[in-house]
């Protein structure tokens, strides 16, 4: 007689029914699957004392084994036999506890925020549980979820199971509606659970925890004072602990050579400081989860251009390279015609002319071009042509650095009114105005009374000498009163957030599914704002002044491959045109009713948004030829009133739209990733149980040739493809380039780039390339930020 031991110590007879049950119901209406199959290949050794939790994990292995493109539904069966095993480790059975048990459990273990699930009819909100959505999960996808976003206890056991999870997310984020509350929990849970609408890492993994931490990224600037840039590395360090990436302006440091207290020569540029962001992002890791990520940006004129493109090189000085960055270039429109003439581009010292750092387009570049004539200004010259050359050599060796257009993104900010926008996130894909602290000289006398003087004041003191505010002692004493001593004290300053989510595309494509979910994301997008916990005051500042959120879409390329158009195809543009319209018009219009319900964003006024302005009417006039669908800007929306009724409403939301890189949460929900092509039809992923193979969803003998690799397409038509897309979007997108070695060179880089720049992209990502050398069966996701995703 052969015995079992059960996952809870119990001793029991084999009973080969219940294996055969589970093998059963983990096949069933799947096709290219069989029980038998399934049970043969497994080749299980019975064993007396056997345990299940043994018989369990060589089943799930046998079917991953499986996985293949002629047999791809083998996944759904390891992702079935995973959550029989898991629903087993939450609840000791087969199946949902009540909602209530998962609360009070969670809340015992101290990892649910208490005080939110009294606001809410549980057993209302139980009923609305539908636990056979767990059968969307594919393997990937479940055990995605299980290692990145599922909470365990104190000694790693798993206690929520997925739709716990959803519906507890939902209830945390509607939880300060003050109408509807149960019915706005559910449709949130909806929503995220049926994978329609998908909100990034930081919110899946942390809304209703007691870290609720949901932000992505953020990003900043650093100002040109040891006091700012010593503040700035704390603020980094701040964000990075509680999980954030960060994009950071470099650009208004002085570079190597500048003046000091009057004396030339005495700075040593920007690289050294952004050496000390490097330990920063490695010392200050992100919950001991990964080091921090850290992109640094500099704009193309600063006189550090060179090394700065050099950081990450593997030759050369090491005291000059930052190993962990990722340089950024913030490049201008007049430099791409300097390379376009041939012409010279002249390098400047941002402490003689910082201003260029205020200024865009027109007003830019007459300032620059002064400066260029102004013999009093100090100055290098370089070839336009061959600092463009290193720029894109350094780009296909490493992927780096990330090239965005300063002009173009300001063009089309939404809030030029209120301020600059200074560079992009660590995805480049969020653009929001920021602005680097201020600095005031806090005198204190030595009664304990106060008095704030700009630095520049000039002072006199009471023996009558002339001093700027920054040079006060304490041997000074002004109106009889002695100076105790003198500080600077940081006001102001703008540091944006990045608050994410994803529209799934294989799923969400009708005009009326847009129509019904996007009121949802944006609502919902709208209350992490509010729910969000901030790591400092600035930050909080900030995203209260703008409300600013990012809906973007995944699984661009399983609708396509669904629906039997081929990506690049002229189809293709028409069909993402018309769906990108449908969701910047109706999230244009959903932000707009709230601002109705809840109030404009305090910015409102005086924006584009309050001038009837809107993205599509920034659009690049090149990328607007692109597709043709007849009509107003070949659009199919009302806009002119929508127009009005922004005019009449205002807006919620400062920034709206933004397309992240998704891997994760795309893994997740079992399709593409974000707007890209696919890599392979099937590839191997790294997990913490080995390597999981991977196919592409929704492959079928009618989709096959419909799912093209990013390496087989022209590159030309992945950027017509994504200017297409920017027309409606107020900020940006992670595009991402392809390209295989023996086919580079660098005229079709130059050539990519130029047309990036021509159709009005505001940024490109990674470079990524293949050997044909080097087995790139096993996807590197090493370079890849989790937030955004």
């Amino acid at each position: 007689m052969i015995t079992v031991i059960k996952r809870n110590g119990r001793v029991e007879v084999l009973d080969i029914s219940k294996i055969q049950k589970y093998t059963s119901s983990a096949v069933k209406d799947l096709t290219g699957v069989s029980q038998s199959e399934l049970e043969v290949d497994a080749k299980i050794h019975f064993k007396d004392k056997i345990t299940t939790e043994d018989i369990q994990q060589t089943l799930i292995k046998t079917a991953v084994d499986k996985i293949d493109m002629d047999t791809p539904n083998w996944t759904f069966v390891a992702a079935r036999l995973f959550l029989y095993d898991l629903y087993h480790k939450v609840t000791g059975f087969t199946g949902y506890n009540t909602l209530r048990e998962y609360f009070d459990r969670a809340e015992k273990e101290g990892k649910i925020l208490k005080g939110f699930k009294e606001k809410y009819d549980l057993e209302f909100l139980n009923a609305q549980i539908r636990p056979d959505r767990d059968l969307q999960f594919n393997y990937l996808g479940i055990k995605t979820l299980y290692d990145r976003y599922l909470i365990k206890d104190r000694q790693d056991n798993p206690i929520e199971l997925p739709q716990h999870m959803f519906m507890a997310i939902g209830m945390f984020l509607a939880q300060d509606e003050k109408e509807n509350r149960n019915e706005w929990a559910v449709k949130f849970y909806d929503v995220i659970s049926k994978f329609e609408v998908v909100t990034a890492t930081p919110t899946l993994a942390n809304a209703r925890t007691t870290r609720h931490q949901l932000s992505s990224c953020y990003i900043g600037s650093t100002p040109d004072n040891i006091e700012g840039i010593f503040d700035a590395y704390k603020e980094m360090a701040l964000l990075s602990k509680y999980g954030g990436g960060i994009g950071w302006d470099f650009s208004r440091v002085r570079g190597m050579g500048s003046f000091i207290d009057d004396h030339q020569k005495a700075a040593g540029g920007v690289v050294p400081f952004l050496k000390i962001a490097n330990d920063v992002a490695i010392a200050v890791d992100q919950l001991g989860t990964r080091k921090g990520a850290i992109a640094t940006y500099l704009e193309v004129w600063h006189n550090d251009i060179d090394s700065f493109i050099d950081l990450r090189k593997n030759s050369g000085e090491e005291r000059l390279r930052a190993h962990d960055l990722f340089p950024a270039l913030w490049i201008c429109d007049l430099f791409m015609k300097r390379v376009q003439e041939d012409g010279l581009w002249s390098l400047f010292d941002s402490y003689q002319c910082s201003d260029l750092t205020e200024l865009y387009g027109e007003d830019f570049e007459k300032r620059y071009i002064e400066y260029e004539n102004d013999p009093s200004i100090i100055k290098g010259t370089v070839k336009a042509k061959e600092l463009w050359k290193k720029i894109l050599t350094n780009y296909f060796e490493s992927g780096l650095p990330f090239l965005c257009f300063k002009d173009t993104a300001n063009r089309a900010n939404p809030n030029p009114h209120v301020g600059i926008i200074r560079s992009s996130n660590l995805c480049t894909e969020i653009f929001q105005n920021t602005s680097p602290s201020h600095y005031v000289v806090q005198v204190e006398y030595c009664d304990g009374t106060m008095e704030y003087f700009e630095e520049k004041d000039e002072v006199t003191t009471d023996v009558g000498i002339i001093k700027k505010a920054n040079k006060l002692t304490n041997i000074d004493s002004l109106n009889g009163k002695k100076i105790f001593i003198t500080t600077k004290k940081q006001v102001d300053g703008e540091t944006a957030v990045c608050n994410l989510a994803s529209v799934n595309l294989s799923k969400i494509h009708t005009q009326e599914d847009i129509q019904r979910v996007i009121p949802i994301a944006v609502r919902m997008l709208d209350n992490v704002i509010d729910l969000n916990f901030y790591p400092n005051r600035k930050v909080k500042a900030t995203n209260a002044q703008n409300r600013a959120i990012g809906l973007g879409v995944m699984g661009e390329a399983e609708m396509l491959a669904t629906q039997k158009i081929h990506w690049g195809s002229e189809k293709h543009f028409q069909k993402i045109d018309e769906i990108m319209e449908a969701i910047s018009y109706n999230a244009i219009l959903s932000s707009s009713n709230l601002a109705k319900e809840k109030g404009k964003y305090p910015q409102y006024e005086g924006s584009n948004w309050s001038k009837g302005i809107f993205p599509i009417d920034r659009a690049n006039k090149e990328a607007l030829k692109l597709v043709d669908r007849g009509g107003l800007f070949g659009s199919s929306c009302d806009w002119s009133a929508l127009r009005e009724t922004v005019k009449n409403q205002g807006m919620r939301n400062g920034y709206l739209m933004a397309i992240a890189p998704t891997s994760s949460i795309s893994i997740l929900a079992g399709t593409t990733q974000t707007i890209e092509p696919i890599y392979k039809k099937k590839w191997f992923e790294h997990n913490l149980s080995g390597m999981i193979p991977v196919v592409v969803p929704n492959l079928t003998l009618d989709t096959f040739e419909y799912y093209t690799s990013a390496y087989d397409i022209e590159q030309f038509e992945l950027i017509k493809a994504a200017a297409i897309r920017q027309k409606w979007i107020d900020q940006g997108q992670s595009t991402n380039i392809f390209m295989r070695l023996e086919k580079a060179s660098g005229k079709l880089l130059n050539d990519i780039y130029m047309l990036a720049w021509k159709l009005g992209l505001k940024s490109t990502y990674y470079l990524r390339s293949e050997s044909p050398t080097i087995d790139d069966n096993v996807m590197d996701r090493s370079i890849e930020c989790v937030n955004c995703q």
